[in-house]
């Protein structure tokens, strides 16, 4: 045991005040005559044993009182292994928690403000000459700088509330780098955060036994929560004057069912929907907007609600384009031309142009979305190559064999493409067994499930294919015996629809059948380049466009900010590159002097969910790993009284006020029940 001030201890000289009391006694006798002494001398041994015991315990009580006074003054403790740190140089990390959830309020207003305002108390328990470093999940460059005393305290109060949520394994690992760096033996790290179970990863920290880190909660008053969590649209496709089906997910964080909540959806600034929706305590719910596409270009979305009291994530934001034209390509000779030109040359959203394969310009098959070869006998290395830097940059690509194809030829093209080659024809009458709903070709053609015995195109002749390959496939169409009629393959960016069956009528009646038109109208809907419907803030997303021959410089724009993100040119398209530049959710225009293009960003929906880890939680995690830190439970007492206790060990000086006044006490006792 140690004292924090040893010189009361002098004052225990005061104990001979007693004693000295105890040895001269200062009563005055009085003498009185008796006739006969017998039995007084009985009385005086029985007074004289009883008034030494009196004297003693009184005695023994006065010296324990002064003594336990004195050492309430003189502040006993029991030291900590880390009791001579706070005489020593330390160096400081701080991580303030400036999520979203910290908008949250608390008992003293909100929780970032909370977590600022115990941030200055641990500063202020270090000594001026202490150094601090001072992270948030901004992650400045600056955030690693050791900063003085007052440097500190100037960038606490500067920490405001921020788009980004970090891990806590990442921001523990950031500090170990910055704090390591310091050449300063005794190093600490408090962690001020609401700790929310999504972030608070704390079995993913790697530990530091060097660093003693130190756990700070801030407690949110109201844990309730009801915002949008996602969108998206049933059709990947999107035309003028289609009808849209736009789903959006709910959450409902709180214990509360909640009742006709109004919702609006807009459109290019337009209120285009507003609805409603109900959804049960701590739930989701789905609802499902209906609306109609009014204009081509670039379509900016959002849809709003109310609630508080994080307000964050109550729009979300979306935005695709609807192009004027699909431009599509057919090449092959002009025999069975007619059936593809039945579908796109009649309609206006289709740019539709066909080539014979002795008059194809390359150049053009760059600038078509989907390209149909059709009744080809074989496939050049030249145009092989074409159509490999086509699909792999997003192009779609649709193949109908000949009747009479060259197997090598067909082998060296579709092996360079990564997908199954034919390896001979099936001359036995066959018949389309199965047909995958859940394709995105049949996604709206059928209204429900097809009941019964439904007329599905019978086959003469197919190709059967080779086994194997590493590309992602999905079969549309199966033949009666098992093998594909007609199968998607996912090659680099694009897609490629390869047919086992010609397209001439005599190796079936596909071109005759009604799943014809749809089959390759949806084939050709969906060839258009679709980008992600929106963007999550801080996951550093990128995008890929086709490269249009020049160097331009690409802008991020909306009507506050202009951006100039970096970019990566390729052969054959750009990759844009959207890291930290983007920190407030809205939509955005990405352009340059060719082309335009729609984004949408949104903030990180973990942050909605309102579920912190509990005390109990969090020491058990503790204490169950090997994290090097203490879970700091303030109970109304400040963060030095804490922090005092932790670096300098446990004072006693409380308990020896309270033994002071029970010996008093017990003194006073002793005299009323002797003098009785």
């Amino acid at each position: 045991m140690k004292f924090a001030y040893p010189e009361f201890l002098y004052a225990l000289f005061a104990i001979a005040i007693p004693i000295i009391i105890h040895l001269f006694n200062f009563r005055k006798f009085k003498k009185i005559y008796f006739s006969n002494v017998e039995f007084l001398k009985e009385v005086q041994q029985e007074t004289q044993s009883k008034s030494k015991l009196k004297h003693l315990l009184i005695l023994l009580s006065r010296i324990l009182a002064i003594a336990f006074l004195v050492f309430a003054f003189a502040q006993p403790f029991i030291p900590t292994s880390d009791s001579d740190v706070a005489n020593q140089n330390n160096v400081v990390g701080i991580y303030i928690d400036n999520s979203f959830s910290m908008e949250s309020t608390g008992e003293n207003g909100s929780l970032l403000n909370e977590a600022k305002a115990k941030a200055i108390e641990v500063v202020n328990s270090y000594r001026a000459t202490d150094k601090f470093i001072l992270i948030t999940n901004n992650f400045n460059a600056g955030d690693q700088r050791l900063l003085s005393n007052e440097e500190v305290m100037d960038k606490i109060e500067e920490v405001n509330i921020s788009s980004n949520s970090r891990k806590l394994s990442t921001i523990y690992s950031r500090n170990r780098d910055a704090i390591n760096s310091a050449e300063i033996e005794n190093k600490s790290f408090y962690l001020l955060s609401d700790f929310q179970k999504s972030t608070a990863d704390f079995k993913e920290i790697k530990p530091d036994t060097l660093i003693n880190s130190y756990i700070i909660p801030v407690k949110a008053s109201d844990i309730s929560n009801l915002y949008i969590d996602s969108c998206w649209f049933n059709s990947p496709s999107h035309l003028l004057n289609q009808s849209e089906e736009l789903n959006i997910r709910i959450k409902n964080n709180s214990p509360t069912d909640l009742e006709n909540i109004p919702i609006k959806l807009f459109i290019n600034n337009q209120n285009i929907v507003p609805a409603s929706f109900t959804v049960a305590a701590n739930d989701e719910t789905i609802i499902t907007l209906n609306y109609r596409n009014k204009t081509n270009g670039i379509q900016q979305g959002r849809v709003e609600l109310r609630d508080s009291p994080v307000i964050t994530d109550d729009i979300f934001y979306f935005s695709y384009s609807i192009s004027e034209n699909i431009n599509i390509l057919g090449i092959g000779n002009q025999e069975n031309e007619i059936a593809l030109s039945s579908i796109y040359s009649t309609d206006s959203v289709f740019n539709y142009s066909n080539y014979n394969i002795t008059q194809l310009d390359y150049s053009i098959i760059k600038k078509s979305n989907l390209v149909v070869m059709y009744n080809l006998d074989e496939v050049n290395s030249g145009l092989s190559n074409v159509l490999k830097s086509f699909i792999d940059n997003g192009g779609s690509l649709l193949i109908f064999p000949s009747k009479t194809i060259n197997y090598d030829s067909y082998k060296e093209f579709l092996s360079l493409l990564n997908v199954n080659y034919f390896t001979e024809i099936d001359t036995a009458k066959n018949k389309v067994r199965e047909i995958n709903l859940k394709h995105p070709v049949y996604a709206n053609v059928f209204d429900g499930k097809p009941k019964g015995n439904l007329n599905l195109p019978i086959v003469s002749s197919h190709y059967l294919i080779s086994k194997g390959t590493t590309a992602f496939k999905n079969h549309i169409l199966t033949l009666k015996d098992g093998n594909p009629f007609l199968t998607e393959y996912k090659v680099g960016k694009g897609s490629i629809y390869l047919s086992t069956v010609s397209l001439d009528k005599e190796s079936s009646n596909f071109t005759n059948h009604a799943l014809f038109v749809p089959t390759l109208y949806n084939i050709a809907l969906l060839s258009q380049k679709n980008y992600p419907l929106f963007h999550i803030i801080g996951s550093n997303s990128t995008i890929d466009l086709n490269r249009d021959g020049k160097d331009n410089i690409y802008h991020i724009k909306n009507n506050s900010i202009d951006i100039i993100p970096r970019i990566r040119n390729m052969n054959s398209y750009t990759t844009v590159f959207v890291n930290s530049e983007i920190e407030i959710a809205d939509n955005y225009t990405l352009e340059n002097e060719k082309r335009q293009l729609g984004l949408a960003y949104n903030y990180n929906r973990s942050e909605s969910e309102l579920t912190y880890l509990s005390s109990t939680e969090i020491d058990e995690i503790i204490n169950s790993s090997s994290i090097n830190a203490q879970y700091i439970d303030l109970n109304n007492g400040t963060i030095q009284s804490a922090l005092s206790d932790l670096n300098i060990g446990k004072k006693y000086w409380k308990y020896c006020i309270i033994l002071a006044l029970l010996f008093l006490a017990v003194e006073i006792i002793l005299i009323k029940i002797f003098k009785q």
